[in-house]
């Protein structure tokens, strides 16, 4: 494509091929702009043909104005406001990384909430709504008086009037312009205080009709334009053998290219584009510099086009709604004046009932009179009737159908029907939807054109990322969730083998813009919590391993609190998007690890259970064998009890019968030879000697035997052992003389 201008930079040929631009653009959109100038008029307001108007004004007949046509162009803007497009990043080639796209995502994000885009987008597409076209911009700024680091904001163009776009351009988005210009008059005082020492033209004049310098310079303002061209070298395009591409003037020296193995595969003509940029008036350039970018930082909006007779016309909503809306005008305020001079509401009564009474009478059409009194006799002293109202004639019907059918013309030329006269009855809100659906579709296409414009001005910021944000920096970030977040761009780190790498590298990879169109976040946020709870009602299991989700989703205070409690739980939702690994198999990672808990958990009960229940067992056989073994030493201890005390019994007898046969006989010897009273005494004395021997003898046997028979076993106190009873061995009979 050749170059819209010459190479030589002089002052004197960008000043030229600014004015030449100029008078070529209001050529070629001379119609258009007059007819869009009408078009914004007629919106806001001024909707009467001069020369009628002025007439009806001297004649002092009303120039009623019922604007429909502006409440149609607000309730498409505003439809566009609710659903506003968004800029999403995706990568392109092998070296593109979908986690580096998000961050992109965010950095578009940023800068649309930084420069309040909003305002930009709702600007240009009041203006296409309107009368068919309108603009916004790409700039760069420095973020602050004592810094060189640079910020791109988007920016609203307040009068598309004042950018004269280039007339080549033939795509909807405007990506193929070459040239532009953006021009504002200002005074020439306020021009002097803007620039001091520059040219104001204050000697200039007039030369004639035709005389380009007309336009830009007057007695008492002056133009200042910017003007973006495109200026294209010629250049040689190298292919080289490991897959790059790279200007020839650009190549490194040949050595380096055989130490590295390099070769150089292909060449082909090409060249190198350079957006310039420079601020002049047509005396002088006030400032120039180089556009970072490869594009035309200004972003057209269209509302409809059409191409006649090989000229591009370009309306909005306002153009084919013009004649209903003067038509709807002209009617009402024909019935107006109709209704107006009509003759008001007369009384009819017989000549003197009003007598005595007649300023009464005469203010009854303008004060409300409480009481209207009259004569029941007319002059003639006759009676009369009650005076009678007399109806004034009704609005002609002709004017009221012909309004009506206005108004139904206006609203079938934009497309935007009242919803009273949407079919009524019983139908179901599906069906409501439709309708609104089908309404909604008629304009969809400004909604659609904004769309392609803002993908326009993610690819400019796209290619001015890696231009502007060229070192290392820490900036904030928005996520899809509007949520902001605080990351490093082109960060340098050393791993642990030495190597330098920079993290998120925004000059690595290639990237494309992706429209994100439909309901805003919010809302979708209040359609999955409905969807949620649908599905959670039919599977309440749902909430053990969604339940963050579903809270997280909710807009009351505290469920952001509830939503991290549950999330705690649940291992599910440890995953962090942040993390190099995607989600997909974050998500298996953890599904695999709780379910390896779980199995570590049983072994360890089974083992538990083993290693436990194996001691009880043992337990239970050592005190089995230790219960035998009382039981048998017990009895043997019986045993040997029961002999010794068999054998004591019978000693005792022996030496108790001895004993008693020792004693008679020395009884009888006694009661031989001693008084009988001593010798009853004496043998008192004796008895009760043996009877203390016997009674002591048997309770040391009754000692050694009781502890062998209440001995208890030690180890396992709750079960005893069984003690064989020992026999009561009868007491020997006291015998006395």
């Amino acid at each position: 494509m050749a170059d819209y201008q010459d190479q030589d930079s002089s002052e004197d040929s960008r000043i030229n091929d600014a004015k030449k631009f100029l008078n070529l653009c209001n050529d070629v959109d001379s119609n258009n702009r007059a007819e869009a100038l009408d078009d914004v008029r007629f919106c806001a307001g001024d909707q009467w043909p001069v020369d009628v108007q002025n007439s009806r004004v001297l004649e002092s007949r009303p120039c009623l104005t019922i604007n429909k046509v502006d409440a149609y162009v607000r309730q498409i803007c505003n439809q566009i406001r609710q659903q506003r497009p968004r800029i999403k990043v995706q990568g392109m080639n092998n070296e593109a990384d979908a986690k580096l796209a998000e961050i992109l995502s965010g950095v578009c994000r940023h800068i649309e909430y930084q420069s309040s885009a909003d305002v930009a987008y709702d600007t240009a597409s009041e203006y296409a709504v309107k009368m068919g076209w309108g603009y916004f911009r790409v700039t760069t700024d420095y973020i602050s008086d004592d810094s060189f680091e640079q910020e791109i904001f988007i920016r609203p163009i307040d009068n598309p009037f004042t950018v004269y776009f280039d007339p080549n351009s033939q795509l909807p988005d405007g990506s193929d312009a070459e040239r532009c210009l953006i021009t504002t008059v200002v005074s020439k005082k306020q021009f002097r205080a803007m620039y001091p020492g520059k040219d104001d033209g204050q000697g200039f004049t007039s030369r004639g009709t035709g005389d380009s310098d007309a336009e830009w310079v007057t007695k008492e303002d002056v133009r200042i334009a910017e003007y973006f061209y495109t200026v294209r070298t010629p250049a040689k395009l190298v292919l080289l053998s490991d897959g790059t591409s790279v200007y020839e003037d650009e190549l490194p020296a040949p050595e380096v290219l055989e130490e590295a193995g390099i070769t150089i595969v292909e060449r082909r003509d090409s060249y190198k584009k350079q957006i310039k940029w420079c601020k002049v008036t047509a005396m002088e350039v006030l400032e120039e510099g180089d556009w970072a970018g490869k594009y035309i930082p200004v972003i057209p909006v269209y509302g409809q086009t059409a191409v006649i007779d090989a000229k591009h016309k370009k309306f909005g909503l306002v153009r084919m709604a013009k004649d209903p809306q003067r038509m709807y005008n002209y009617w009402t305020t024909a019935l107006t004046e109709s209704v107006a001079l009509a003759p008001k509401a007369k009384w009819l009564m017989a000549e003197g009932q009003d007598e005595g009474h007649e300023n009464e009478w005469a203010q009854a059409n303008i004060k409300a009179m409480p009481v209207l009194r009259y004569k029941q006799t007319d002059t003639e002293g006759r009676p009369a009737q009650p005076p009678t109202r007399l109806q004034p004639e009704p609005p002609p019907a002709g004017i009221v159908t012909a309004t009506q059918g206005m108004s139904n013309d206006l609203m079938t030329v934009v497309g935007i029907y009242d919803p009273s006269q949407l079919p009524q009855g019983n139908i179901s809100g599906k069906a409501i939807a439709g309708q609104q659906q089908q309404v909604d579709m008629v304009n969809f296409h400004y909604y659609d054109n904004l769309t392609r414009s803002i993908a326009y001005c993610g690819r400019i910021i796209l290619d001015l990322i890696p231009k502007i944000y060229d070192t290392e920096r820490v900036m904030r970030i928005i996520g899809a969730d509007e949520k902001p977040e605080i990351i490093t761009l082109n960060q340098r780190i050393t791993d642990e083998e030495g190597v330098e790498k920079i993290l998120n590298d925004v000059s690595v990879g290639r990237y494309d813009v992706v429209m994100d169109t439909g309901p805003g976040f919010a809302t979708k946020r209040g359609e999955a919590v409905e969807a949620m709870m649908t599905l959670l009602a039919a599977d309440p299991n749902l909430m053990a391993t969604a339940g963050d989700l579903i809270f997280r989703n909710m807009d009351f205070p505290g469920a952001e609190i509830i939503a991290d409690r549950l999330a705690a739980s649940n291992p599910l939702a440890q995953i962090d998007e942040k993390s190099d690994i995607p989600p997909q198999v974050q998500m298996q990672l953890a599904q695999s690890q709780k379910a390896l808990q779980e199995a570590q958990q049983q072994i360890q009960t089974l083992a538990m259970d083993l290693k436990y229940g194996q001691t009880v067992a043992e337990t239970k056989e050592r005190g089995a064998t230790a219960r035998t073994l009382m039981q048998t030493t017990a009895k043997a201890h019986d045993s040997e009890l029961k002999s010794e005390s068999i054998a004591n019994q019978v000693n005792m007898k022996a030496v108790t019968s001895q004993n008693k046969t020792e004693i008679d006989a020395i009884v009888k010897m006694l009661i031989a030879n001693l008084d009988t009273s001593a010798l009853k005494q004496e043998i008192d004395r004796r008895n009760e000697e043996q009877f203390a021997f016997a009674q002591q003898s048997i309770n040391d046997i009754d000692e050694e035997q009781n502890p062998l028979m209440n001995q208890q076993p030690q180890q396992m106190p709750q079960q005893p052992m069984e003690q064989a009873p020992m026999e009561q061995q009868p007491q020997p009979p006291m015998q006395g003389m």
